[in-house]
C-alpha cells in the first residue's frame, strides 16, 4: 500500500546535464558544481601552495596552455603537472584561460592558468581518512573516465572548452 503511495519526482541535477555531451561541456559542468560547492582553487600559485600542505585533497587540475614564448609559465607548469601526475591528481589541459574565467563568471583579470578541483566534502565526524568515490557526480566520473584513457601518453590532449 505504502509503494503504491510513492511517486517517482525526476530530479535535474547537474550530471544529467553532463550525460553524453562533450568533455568541454563535462568539464564546464564540474566547474560550475565546484564553484556552487566552494571546491575550488583558482591560480597557479594558490594553487602550488594548496597542493604542497594536502596532495590527497584534488581530484582535477586543469592547466591553459602557456602562450608562446612565455617559458618561465611552461616551466611551473609542467612540474605541476608532474606533482600531479606522481599524486594521482587527473590533469587536464584546456585551451584558453579566458574561457575558464569566462566559465566561472569572473570578470576580474585573476590568474586562471591553473584551477584545482578539490573532492567533494565529506562528513567531518567521521574516522576515516578514505575518500568517499560515491559522492562524485557523474559528470565527475566521465571526466576520470576521459583522463584515465589519456593516462600515460606523453603528450596530453588539450580540450577545446565551449564559448558559453
Amino acid at each position: 500500500m505504502y509503494k503504491e503511495a510513492v511517486v517517482p519526482v525526476k530530479a535535474e541535477t547537474f550530471s544529467v546535464i553532463a550525460a553524453k555531451s562533450s568533455i568541454g561541456q563535462c568539464i564546464k559542468t564540474v566547474l560550475r558544481r565546484a564553484c556552487v560547492e566552494k571546491r575550488l582553487t583558482i591560480g597557479l600559485l594558490p594553487a602550488i601552495q594548496y597542493l604542497s600542505k594536502n596532495c590527497n585533497g584534488a581530484l582535477f587540475c586543469l592547466t591553459a596552455e602557456a602562450p608562446p614564448g612565455d617559458s618561465a609559465t611552461h616551466m611551473q607548469d609542467v612540474l605541476l603537472q608532474a606533482f600531479c601526475v606522481e599524486n594521482d591528481i587527473h590533469v587536464i589541459k584546456v585551451d584558453c584561460e579566458t574561457k575558464l574565467r569566462r566559465m566561472l563568471g569572473y570578470c576580474s583579470p585573476m590568474d586562471f592558468s591553473c584551477v584545482l578541483v578539490h573532492y567533494p566534502y565529506t562528513d567531518p565526524f567521521t574516522d576515516s581518512q578514505e575518500i568517499d568515490l560515491s559522492t562524485l557526480s557523474e559528470a565527475e566520473r566521465q571526466l576520470i573516465d576521459h583522463c584515465e584513457s589519456d593516462w600515460g601518453y606523453s603528450q596530453m590532449p588539450v580540450i577545446k572548452l565551449p564559448e558559453k
